[in-house]
C-alpha cells in the first residue's frame, strides 16, 4: 500500500528580511504566541486562560524596552515566515533574543539564509542562546556559527535556572564579512 503523496512545500525563494515597524504590530505578536506555543511542549508551559501565551521577549521589544533592540520579519518568496529580534548582549556585542521561522517553511533554507543575514549585518561578537532540548537548534546554530567563523565559536551551558535545563549559548566573533560577492 502507497502512502499519500506530501503536499507541495510552499515556495521559499526569495528569502527577504524586513525591519520590524509600527504596523507590524499585530504580525509580530502573532508569530510570536505560535513560537511560544512551539516551545510549549519543551517548556512544559500551557496557555494562560485567555489561550495566549506569555511572550515577555516580543513585550519588550513592542514596548521599546530596550533602546539597542532591533526586529526583522523573515519574508519566503514574498510571503511572512517568521521573525528575528536581536539586542545588545551584556557581555558586549549582539544577541539573537528571538528566531522563529513557521513549520510549513523550516528545513527548506529560510532559517539558514535568514540568521546569515542577520548575523552579517553586525561584524563583531555574537552570543546566540538556545535550549539543547528543543530538536535540531543546536545542529542549527553549530551550521550556522561554523558557516560563517569556521571553527573559531564556542559553545557552553549557562546556569541552570530552577524551573527547566540551563540555555546553551554558542558565542563567535565576525571580524569580517566572509562571504563571496555573489553572497547567499
Amino acid at each position: 500500500m502507497n502512502s499519500p503523496a506530501a503536499p507541495p512545500r510552499p515556495a521559499s525563494r526569495p528569502v527577504e528580511l524586513r525591519p520590524v515597524g509600527r504596523a507590524d504590530r499585530a504580525v509580530l505578536t502573532n508569530l510570536g504566541q505560535l513560537f511560544r506555543h512551539d516551545l510549549s511542549e519543551s517548556y512544559g508551559h500551557v496557555p494562560n486562560d485567555d489561550g495566549s501565551f506569555n511572550d515577555r521577549i516580543v513585550d519588550l521589544f513592542l514596548a521599546g524596552a530596550e533602546p539597542e533592540a532591533r526586529g526583522w520579519l523573515i519574508t519566503a518568496a514574498g510571503r511572512t515566515g517568521g521573525y528575528v529580534l536581536t539586542a545588545a548582549d551584556p557581555g558586549g556585542g549582539r544577541t539573537i533574543s528571538a528566531f522563529f521561522v513557521v513549520r510549513g517553511l523550516r528545513r527548506t533554507g529560510v532559517g539558514r539564509i535568514a540568521a546569515l543575514e542577520v548575523i552579517r549585518m553586525v561584524p563583531g561578537r555574537w552570543v546566540i542562546g538556545f535550549q539543547r532540548y528543543n530538536p535540531g537548534v543546536e545542529d542549527f546554530w553549530s551550521a550556522i556559527a561554523t558557516e560563517l567563523t569556521g571553527d573559531k565559536w564556542e559553545i557552553h551551558d549557562g546556569p541552570t535556572p530552577e524551573t527547566r535545563p540551563p540555555d546553551t549559548f554558542i558565542t563567535l566573533d565576525l571580524v569580517r564579512a566572509p562571504w563571496p560577492d555573489n553572497r547567499i
